[in-house]
């Protein structure tokens, strides 16, 4: 059996705290509450660009670790009951103590997550999820040289020629999609399965990481300065700031190679392997429509009007914050799942689904 990655759970842990920063420099109002050029805003600004590779990150461990294991429906399963806990229960609440924000479509959205889109990353997953045994086997029967032209072509469609238009040409949707996520799950695991990770060590892809988030700022920078230069206010183009862009893309597929390879000591593995698992909650709680409504819209843009190292110090305290207090409320949400056995339910579901479309193949 092999071997647990810890790195790659590490990472996971890094991308959501990532995620949350991403998420309350642009909904909490610290960068529209930012004078432009001032030296918060561009602190602000490098900030963000080296944490919008978050969800590029999850999108490529999927694939980089699902593409050497059997992919099985029970873990979507386990996932989709997760997302409806946390819809409908925080749904439950705001609808006890703010009436007045919960009606009834809202109450439809909170049972049917996925298909009302209520968090647009799940909503893509479970689009992928029925393609993952495919990605897999296609990806396996492909060789070395195969695989390389395969990423190679998937880069240049969907990020590289996108980017040089500034167009959403192949309708990715900016990488809020099942086509993007689908594109880094087969980007995942061809790092997986190709010998690019051996050829440099985590500080080298730490140091790509680096550059590829600086180069990533110093373009908006430039571009800010143009555009005021010639009165049009800052730049309000996508340009290399977007999940599909090939220095964002760069930037994951970096840090994914840097933790793949890190050695982490024993004594924090157990730690690593009990937290890691919290992660994704953290999104589905911070991120639920009511709560992005009524505790994340603005409510830290004062931030901006520190100095930069305080301001600094403030997102990211405050992100660490949000991620333990959401983690903690994730442990009562496991101890229910385990009383309730849960998991057992997904695997009976997953277990009569393949037995219902085995008797049907078989009838073919």
């Amino acid at each position: 059996m092999e071997r647990r990655n810890y790195g790659i759970d590490l990472l996971r842990m890094l991308a959501m705290w990532m995620v949350i920063i991403l998420h309350i420099l642009n909904k909490g109002g610290v960068l529209s509450a930012a004078a432009p050029l001032s030296a918060g805003y561009e602190a602000a600004k490098l900030l963000e660009a080296g944490a919008y590779c978050a969800v590029n990150c999850y999108g490529l461990i999927s694939g980089y670790v699902g593409v050497q294991h059997r992919f099985q429906y029970s873990g979507a399963i386990a996932l989709w009951l997760r997302v409806t806990f946390y819809t409908v229960s925080i749904t439950a609440v705001f609808a006890a103590f703010l009436p007045g924000g919960v009606d009834g479509d809202r109450v439809l959205r909170a049972f049917f997550p996925v298909l009302f889109r209520q968090y647009w990353y799940v909503t893509a997953y479970f689009g992928m999820c029925l393609f993952i045994p495919f990605f897999n086997l296609l990806l396996d029967r492909l060789s070395e040289r195969q695989r390389r032209v395969l990423a190679l072509f998937i880069v240049l469609v969907f990020s590289v020629l996108p980017t040089l238009r500034q167009r959403d040409v192949f309708l990715t949707d900016n990488g809020y999609s099942v086509l993007w996520l689908s594109c880094l799950y087969l980007l995942g695991g061809c790092l997986r399965l190709s010998c690019l990770g051996k050829k440099r060590g985590s500080g080298g892809w730490a140091a790509v990481y680096a550059i590829c988030a600086v180069l990533t700022w110093s373009v908006h920078w430039a571009a800010d300065r143009v555009w005021i230069a010639a009165e049009r206010g800052t730049c309000d183009k996508v340009l290399l700031t977007s999940y599909t862009s090939p220095t964002i893309l760069l930037a994951a597929a970096a840090l994914v190679l840097c933790f793949a390879q890190l050695s982490i000591p024993p004594c924090f593995e157990k730690l690593i392997k009990g937290v890691a698992p919290l992660a994704f909650s953290v999104y589905l709680i911070h991120a639920h429509p009511l709560i992005w409504e009524y505790g994340m819209a603005d409510r830290f843009s004062v931030l901006a009007a520190k100095t930069p190292p305080v301001m600094l110090l403030l997102v990211l305290g405050a992100a660490l914050g949000i991620y333990v207090i959401c983690s903690l409320m994730d442990v009562l949400r496991v101890w229910i799942f385990r009383l309730l056995h849960m998991d057992e339910l997904s695997r009976r579901v997953e277990a009569g689904t393949s037995a219902c479309l085995g008797r049907w193949l078989d009838k073919e």
